[in-house]
């Protein structure tokens, strides 16, 4: 039996609310809330998933969504 490597990408979103007098603002604060910890994605919001196997030449095989 031969041994692979395989990647598993996901994708996981969660809304959040915060206060802004702009756009920029919003998303300027929100990453400083995310880097603070304070903005926490959980990982039961799985949007997207797929997986890929690498190679023997490191390459990635093409992405299977599952």
């Amino acid at each position: 039996m031969r041994k692979y490597r395989v990647v598993i990408e996901e994708t996981v979103s969660e809304e959040f609310e915060i206060e802004a007098t702009s756009e920029e603002e919003a998303v300027s604060n929100a990453i400083q809330e995310y880097d603070a910890g304070n903005f926490v994605v959980g990982s039961d919001n799985v949007e997207h998933r797929q997986i890929s196997v690498i190679g023997d030449d490191g390459e990635l095989t093409n992405w299977i969504e599952f």
